[in-house]
């Protein structure tokens, strides 16, 4: 049978969650990560469209500061503009959300202030060559270049091929490890020797590379300092709190929920955005406390099929989060052959 779902805010989730709010069966959550710009050049106009409400977890060092509009769906068919001339790319505007707050088909909620990811350790993942990998390295070292890094096709070349990336983690749940920078050096003046853009000669490089990188592990070299937890203290601080007060100055509006960036989060980052107001975060890869009264579970959507494999998976999904057969049976079958596995 086909359902006819209801889209909500959070705010009215949480009266359902809670049990203070009457449960139908059918309410569903649309949520938004990260405040691109292609949630106003596309997603908005179509929420408007069909009468859809949708959550966008925004990043205030990501906002776009400029007081801008950019051309979205509305203005290719009030005949404004062509579809050659949208452009996604890039992040929202404080006056590009107010619009779509005002028109009640969009709320506005915390994604933390720096959506960041920093060295968590020695151990070595990779070697960058171009692409996703290097995004944080240099957002990290380029923090001017949030809003806008997207359209920027400079962007990959600031960091040089063949720079050693670390493991990493959120800066919610991270101190942050320092890399020694004459490793770093070192590396890249070896790197130089090497035509990096050519995938054939990379493999004589990292050779070198880790026999260099094994030095300084035997040496306990690799990390030249970690954050203290006072500082870190602060910095979490910053990531939830501050956030919050920021989005509420430029929006005029309460910010009462937090989605946790790449899914990362700890019991004391969840304890302070309580303290500080928010009454729920999501549950992100803490799925035991997905149930808790204060938590937001979340269903993430598929891009990577074609588009009716994709509606097929989330029907799947959502239905059998609440349980409703056969879709219940199979997720727990699939659970236990899952746990078989890891166990095997």
């Amino acid at each position: 049978a086909i359902i006819k779902y209801a889209t909500i805010f959070l705010d009215e989730w949480l009266h359902i969650h809670q049990g203070k709010g009457a449960f139908h069966g059918n309410e569903v959550c649309l949520t938004f990560d990260d405040g691109l710009l292609d949630n106003w050049v596309y997603a908005y106009p179509m929420a408007k469209k069909y009468g859809i409400k949708i959550t966008i977890f925004v990043n205030p060092e990501y906002v776009n500061t400029n007081q801008i509009v950019r051309f979205n769906l509305d203005d290719v068919w009030k005949g404004k503009c062509t579809m050659d001339q949208l452009d996604g790319r890039g992040y929202l505007s404080w006056e590009e959300m107010r619009l779509m707050i005002a028109s009640g088909f969009v709320d506005i909620q915390n994604h933390t202030m720096t959506h960041a990811k920093y060295t968590a350790g020695p151990r070595i993942k990779q070697y960058y060559y171009g692409g996703f990998p290097g995004l944080h390295p240099i957002l990290n070292a380029n923090p001017e270049l949030k809003a806008t890094y997207p359209s920027n096709r400079d962007f990959q070349s600031l960091l040089p091929l063949g720079t050693p990336l670390f493991e990493e983690s959120s800066s919610i749940v991270t101190q942050i490890h320092r890399i020694n920078r004459n490793l770093i050096e070192e590396l890249h003046q070896i790197s130089l020797e090497f035509d990096l853009i050519d995938p054939d000669t990379r493999k004589g490089y990292e050779v070198l590379a880790n026999s260099i990188i094994k030095k300084y592990h035997t040496e306990n070299q690799v990390i030249s300092s970690i954050e203290s937890k006072e500082a870190f203290q602060r910095r979490l601080v910053y990531e939830i709190v501050d956030a919050k007060t920021e989005i509420e100055k430029n929006l005029s509006k309460t910010v009462q929920f937090i989605c946790w960036p790449h899914g990362d989060n700890s019991e004391e980052a969840h304890s302070l955005a309580k303290k500080s107001g928010h009454v729920a975060s999501t549950s992100g890869k803490l799925m035991h406390t997905a149930c808790h009264p204060d938590r937001i579970p979340r269903i993430a959507a598929d891009f990577t099929n074609a588009p009716w494999l994709n509606r097929q998976k989330l029907h799947y999904k959502i239905t059998s989060h609440y349980q409703r057969q056969p879709y219940y049976l199979i997720s727990k079958a699939n659970e236990l052959k899952n746990q078989l596995m890891k166990r095997s």
